[in-house]
Order: C-alpha cells, then structure tokens, then sequence
C-alpha cells in the first residue's frame, strides 16, 4: 500500500464511509508489521507498551515510504490528523488483538524518586547499578522481559549497566533516548535545563532524539541535547574524573563559570538561585558537597567569590560587585 493510498483510506475510515474490505485492508497492514522479526518474544509485554511500539512502527512505515508525484491535485493531511488516526485504529483493533494474542498482565513498576539534596544508590533486577542525584526520578519493570530493558528517567542518574549483548538497556530521558549494551554513564536531564547531557566514562552509547538523530559516544565525550533546536552535538576530551565523585554528592568545578555553578546548583536542591551583578571574568575552582544544607555550599562560593548572599522567600541572592 502506497502513501497515498493510505491517506485515502484513512479519511474514509475517519469519516464512516469506509468499505468491509477497505477496513480490512487497514488491519492487514496494521498487522503486517507484527509479522517482522523483532516482534518474537514481544507478546508477554504490557498491551499499553506493544501497541505504543507499534503505534511508533507504523509511523515510521508512513515517513519512510517515498511520495510519488501527484498528476491531480492531492488533499494535504495534517501529522496530527494521521497520528490521531493511528491512535483511533489501534483502539478499534484492540478487542481484535486481546481475542488473539492474550498478553500477559503488564510488569509491575518501581518508581524511586529523590528529594533535594538527596542521593540513593539502586540495584536494578538485572544487575543494573544506579547512582539518583537529587531531585530525580527513576522508573523501571520489577523483572525486564522481552528483547530490551527499559527505565525513565527524570533528572540525574549515573548507571553502571550489567553488560548483555541480547537484551539492550535503554533510558527514556524526555526527548533523548539512551541506548547501551553494558557500560558506565551519566544522564543529566532535569527539565529546568536547557539542554540534556549524556557522558561516557566506559564503553559506548548511542543518543537519539525523538527527530530520529543519532549520536554515538565513547569514553571521555558528551552528547548534548538542545531542547529549543532539537539537534544534538558531541564535545570531545570531557573530564569524566568529577561524575565518580558526582555519585557520591561531590560536586567539583575546575574553572567553571558562576552561571553554570550557580544553575547546578539550583537543580540539585530545586530553588531559584539568581545573580545580581556581572559575572564576566567569574570562574569558580573547588567543589561542593551536596549531602549537605544548601545555605552552606552557598556560603561557600560567596567567601570565594567575595560576594554576598541574601535569601527572598524561597529563592536565593548572590550579590557580586566584581570578580
């Protein structure tokens, strides 16, 4: 079935006036895609999960497929128009598809979350270790089936991933996927920040972005995110030293400028830290440890920077004159 053929039958499904067979010509081709290889030893998985899969499958069938010239005018249909098509099929189909494949009941989830200025140590069922920096999140399966192991992440986490060639780990972090076979990395993706950081310090990954970039990544370099442009880009010799020590709280800078001091700092304990005064020519070395109270580490970078601090409401201060 071509593009446009597709299209067509979509618009008579929506509008009612589909025929028997132009439906079921729509679910052979549903269909047709849980007949690929990569869908064996999928069906114990949750419904919501394979049908989100499939969902996923299907549009990326429908932008692949290549667009002949029109001799007549075509109707243009809008991605949100087919995309709510596709999640309208899917529901129509799902009586079909529970008399059929009768999946087993969807795996029970973790959820750990960390409150500012708190730091958790995690094993996961295969083995997985994780290292939750504060104000973060972290979701994954009491027991990973099928072909891939899967967790969310919000906010900060270093992984040491147990190596498993067959059944790759794989981070949902918002917009950036994170796909390893067994390695160490940290995730730095909380949702203040502009941009989401992936770090290897052993092994490699490969980052893609829900535009479909990818980005492989080896030891000593970072993929970088950016949230408003959606692109992705690789910087080069990364100090990968400091994340052994950002695991365990310990925050180190080494020439940092107060800005980025200043915003990391605002994430770990989830407050609004502002800077009033020029920070050009401000860089910060030395290091913080986060276990502890805020107001502390703050104090800290002020008696450095010979600045001041003043606390409003929930919110911080730090004056600076010159640096």
């Amino acid at each position: 079935m071509d593009r446009q053929a597709f299209f067509a039958l979509i618009d008579k499904w929506m509008d009612g006036c589909a025929t028997d067979a132009e439906i079921q010509a729509l679910m052979n081709y549903y269909y047709s895609f849980r007949e690929a290889p990569e869908w064996e030893g999928r069906l114990s998985d949750a419904k919501a999960q394979l049908e989100a899969e499939m969902e996923q499958q299907l549009l990326l069938k429908i932008r692949q497929t290549p667009q002949q010239p029109a001799t007549t005018p075509v109707r243009r249909i809008g991605w949100m128009r087919v995309a709510a098509a596709v999640v309208l099929l899917i529901a129509a189909l799902g009586i079909t598809y529970y008399m059929v494949w009768k999946p087993l009941p969807p795996a029970r989830q973790q959820a750990f979350s960390t409150q500012p200025g708190q730091h958790r140590q995690l094993q996961l069922p295969d083995g997985t270790q994780v290292w939750l920096s504060p104000a973060s999140f972290l979701q994954y399966p009491e027991k990973f089936s099928g072909h891939t192991r899967e967790v969310i992440l919000h906010g900060e986490a270093f992984f040491d991933v147990t190596p498993n060639e067959e059944r790759p780990f794989i981070i949902h972090s918002g917009a950036v996927d994170t796909k390893v076979l067994g390695t160490t990395f940290n995730i730095q993706a909380y949702q203040q920040q502009p941009n989401i950081g992936v770090t290897v310090v052993t092994g490699k990954v490969a980052v893609k972005s829900a535009h479909g970039e990818e980005v492989a990544v080896t030891p000593q370099q970072r993929a970088v995110f950016n949230k408003q442009t959606g692109s992705i880009q690789r910087e080069e010799h990364v100090d990968t030293e400091q994340l052994l020590l950002r695991r365990a709280g310990i925050l180190k800078y080494r020439g940092a400028t107060l800005a980025a001091v200043v915003a990391e700092l605002g994430y770990y304990y989830n407050v609004n830290i502002n800077i009033a005064g020029s920070t050009e020519g401000c860089f910060y070395f030395g290091e913080f440890n986060t276990n502890g109270q805020l107001e502390k580490a703050l104090k800290q970078l002020c008696l450095t920077l010979n600045a001041t601090l003043e606390k409003n409401g929930n919110a911080y201060v730090i004056k600076k004159v010159r640096c």
